[in-house]
């Protein structure tokens, strides 16, 4: 079945990012090869916005990641990722979106990193993770936990926010795994500076991002839904993990604040059996 739209609707569907496919008109015979054209009269053409993409994604140049990554301290790290064109996702940033809060002064351990999925379009225009709506949830359930985020009222534990990914994706998709990949050596990075004694990982691209090791001998966690990877305790980069929904979930569907709880609840408990009160 073939559907026909008319210019209007093609221009419509072009502004939101949608390419409709339509046969190539025959062409009349080029009298003109070696010279620079435009649209034919009788052709379709994409609207400015889209034109715009096509030329940003073709002008687009992948870079390496930078050598010595591994070694980098926090600085080097955050200026790293703030220059990083290791993906496309460095296209649609205005600024990288690397932590709230940093390692210890004295090289300690820090007791609570919480990982989210990627950044909105706030988070890209503040460079920090976790604002707006989502934000003021997760500074609420902070504060039940008898936690704040950096900045906030101090308390007896030291807390860390950071993203999955650095750099605000395309609202169309979801990361690529190539993108995951590349972005997945800055949160190790900041993981081994970092050496948390509890991460929280917070969304499936959170999960899939910290948990990127094998869980059993059959799955991994990049192919298990988030229910079955919550209500438990993983371990990975030295560190117990906990998985649980992201706030931004939580907002759309209030119904599983009270599984979120009990999963923060798992987390405190164990946090507590190996580190006291």
């Amino acid at each position: 079945m073939s559907m026909t739209l008319d210019q209007r609707q093609r221009t419509m569907l072009a502004e939101m990012g949608v390419r409709v496919w339509q046969p190539a008109p025959v062409a009349p015979l080029d009298t003109t090869a070696g010279q620079t054209r435009g649209p034919s009269a009788g052709g379709s053409m994409a609207s400015p916005a889209l034109a715009a993409g096509q030329a940003s994604t073709a002008d687009f140049q992948m870079k390496p990641l930078p050598d010595g990554l591994a070694h980098m301290d926090w600085s080097s790290l955050q200026q790293s990722a703030s220059d990083c064109r290791a993906c496309a996702l460095c296209d649609n940033r205005n600024r990288s979106v690397f932590a709230d809060g940093a390692p210890a002064a004295d090289g300690q351990a820090i007791d609570w990193l919480i990982v989210g999925d990627t950044p909105g379009d706030a988070e890209d225009m503040s460079g920090k993770p976790f604002a707006t709506a989502e934000g003021l949830l997760l500074n609420a359930m902070l504060q039940a936990m008898g936690l704040a985020r950096p900045g906030g009222t101090p308390g007896n534990h030291s807390v860390v926010l950071v993203n999955a990914l650095k750099c605000r994706g395309p609202a169309q998709r979801n990361p690529l795994p190539s993108e995951i990949a590349a972005c997945r050596h800055y949160l190790t990075r900041q993981i081994q500076l970092l050496r948390p004694r509890m991460i929280l990982a917070l969304g499936r691209l959170a999960a899939q991002a910290v948990l990127h090791g094998p869980l059993n001998s059959s799955a991994s966690a990049a192919e298990l839904p988030l229910g079955k990877l919550r209500a438990q305790l993983h371990h990975a980069h030295g560190c117990p993990v906990v998985v649980s929904y992201h706030p931004s979930s939580l907002l759309r569907s209030p119904a599983d604040k009270a599984r979120a709880w009990s999963d923060l609840c798992l987390a405190m408990a164990h946090l507590r059996s190996i580190s006291g009160p």
